[in-house]
């Protein structure tokens, strides 16, 4: 409809626009991609475009996951979850299409794309950060909950991603950079690595440790230096043994027991109420027995002096706020009584009425505190098997309802649409302990594949994710190898491709690294 040059300043807009809508805005995000798509309709050319369709492989590859979903739809019985979960899945049929059939990036353009990215996650970085330090009106209870604009996993993986694209920009000198670009690179490269820390996903930090050493060792390889490859492997090592050893240290702080065992507890407290001990119950906060030393009547009294959340009422998490600060009063070694209440300053009485549980998250850019979390919903679930509430207790369980899933329907899977159905009827058929508004699916998106498709389905879906890199000859590319890790990476702990952001984030920058990276420029390994 338009001269080529034309569309092609509409590719290049939609596609800024889509990188930038990426961290920020749902509806710019399907904008851009509506855009796309009428550009490559309007721009024509289909006969040249069926011939690059039919030879480049990868992109047939990448359709079939989309047309395995129209295939399985037939296999569904809840058809209107099926016709939501197929266009949802809508970007990995448009934007492939879209950046397997257009001509290459030039450098410049490549470099402007991705600088936009990063630029629009540091901006998200920064407002949630002053979101966390309290310099709006809002208070997020919880730090993951800062993120205004998409799910805080979603958000980490980006804040990941621009993290080794702005390696990739600073060390492997295929760019050239202005000095400023340089220095601000390096000012924002560790800037979004405390970033991380600050957002508390576990998922984007352990992610971002597993891609690092892959990435020190790629650029060692890249420069082809032999004792920068050593001093790599070395770093490596270095960095593994440091994690390792922080994670032992942190499971040994957390099994620490503080008290004497044997002990003659005290009957009463110095005003002479007298006090609950549960010494059957073995439940600590910080090495202390949560149910020791409880007088009921004093804390009630007490506390109701110092806040305006009554003492019988719930937390800002919606938890029980006498639960919230017997646990809270364990964690610093206090007895649950006047006297302790009387050592609360007023930051652990705010911390209380925002449900937190124990006084070491009153470090809000401390690493341990999400270690802690972690360590006590496993002790949780390994005692009561009641995973709810509990994120990582909560994936174990689906993880075993959706291998039991898989046993019933090993050859030809659920369907695309009864996915959601079949986690249901498994929890009633496994007496699952967790409650009705926690029952969701694996949170594993190649779980979730297995059980939607089955075995044949599910093998195919895997190759068609692999082969294109072999296809397009990527294998030895460092953005779109450090990529793909990333997002099985986190198809092994999140369903990436049920949401829309999910499966946009995936579609596009699998397409963008595969398709249109400029020719023969990506370093090699």
């Amino acid at each position: 409809m338009f001269p080529e040059r034309i569309h092609r300043v509409v590719f290049l807009i939609g596609t800024a626009l889509l990188v930038i809508g990426l961290p920020v805005s749902y509806f710019l995000l399907s904008v851009s991609i509506i855009l796309l798509s009428l550009n490559w309709v309007l721009e024509a050319r289909f006969k040249r475009k069926w011939e690059i369709i039919r030879h480049r492989k990868a992109i047939l590859l990448i359709l079939s996951i989309y047309f395995i979903h129209l295939i399985w739809f037939f296999n569904s019985s809840d058809l209107a979850y099926a016709i939501h979960d197929i266009r949802i899945k809508l970007p990995l049929l448009a934007l492939p299409l879209i950046y397997g059939t257009a001509q290459p990036l030039s450098k410049k353009e490549f470099k402007i794309i991705l600088q936009l990215f990063i630029g629009t996650v540091l901006v998200n970085s920064l407002i949630t950060t002053f979101i966390l330090l309290g310099f709006t009106k809002l208070d997020p209870i919880d730090p993951r909950k800062a993120s205004l604009f998409l799910s805080h996993i979603r958000f980490a993986l980006m804040v990941v991603l621009s993290i080794y694209v702005l390696f990739y920009l600073l060390f492997f000198n295929e760019f050239s950079l202005t000095r400023f670009e340089k220095y601000s690179g390096m000012v924002w490269l560790a800037w979004l690595i405390c970033f991380l820390v600050i957002l508390q996903s576990f998922t984007g930090i352990v992610v971002f440790l597993i891609l690092c050493p892959v990435a020190i060792v790629w650029l060692a390889h890249y420069r082809k230096k032999h004792s920068g490859i050593i001093s790599a492997y070395l770093s490596c090592t270095i960095i593994l043994i440091a994690v390792a050893g922080y994670i032992i240290l942190s499971i040994n702080r957390y099994s620490r027991v503080n008290e004497p065992e044997n002990t003659i507890l005290e009957s009463h407290t110095v005003n002479g109420a007298p006090y609950l001990h549960a010494e059957n119950r073995d439940e600590y906060e910080n090495g202390y027995k949560i149910w020791n030393y409880i007088s009921i009547d004093e804390l009630k009294k007490e506390w109701n002096k110092r806040s305006d959340f009554n003492f019988d009422s719930l937390d800002r998490k919606g938890q029980l706020l006498k639960i919230t600060l017997i646990r809270y009063m364990t964690s610093m070694g206090l007895r649950k009584d006047s006297m302790g209440i009387s050592q609360l300053d007023p930051e652990d009485i705010h911390m209380v009425e925002k449900g937190y549980t124990n006084h070491i998250y009153r470090h809000k850019f401390a690493i341990y505190p999400r270690i802690y979390v972690l360590l006590w919903e496993i002790d949780q679930y390994r005692k009561t098997g009641d995973p709810s509430g509990q994120s990582l207790g909560q994936r174990i369980e689906y993880l075993k309802v959706g291998i039991n899933i898989i046993k019933r329907h090993f050859w030809l899977g659920t369907g695309t649409g009864d996915v959601q159905q079949e986690f249901y009827k498994q929890y009633e058929l496994d007496k699952s302990l967790l409650k009705p508004e926690w029952r969701r699916k694996t949170h594993n998106q190649l779980i979730t594949f297995f059980i939607a498709f089955g075995v044949f389905g599910f093998l195919w879906i895997l190759f068609a994710l692999i082969a294109p890199a072999f296809y397009e000859k990527k294998y030895n590319d460092y953005l779109f190898m450090l990529f793909f890790l990333l997002s099985i990476l986190s198809m092994l702990n999140e369903d990436t491709l049920e949401t829309h952001p999910g499966v946009s984030l995936f579609a596009f920058f699998y397409s963008f690294f595969l398709f249109v990276a400029p020719v023969n420029k990506s370093p090699k390994a």
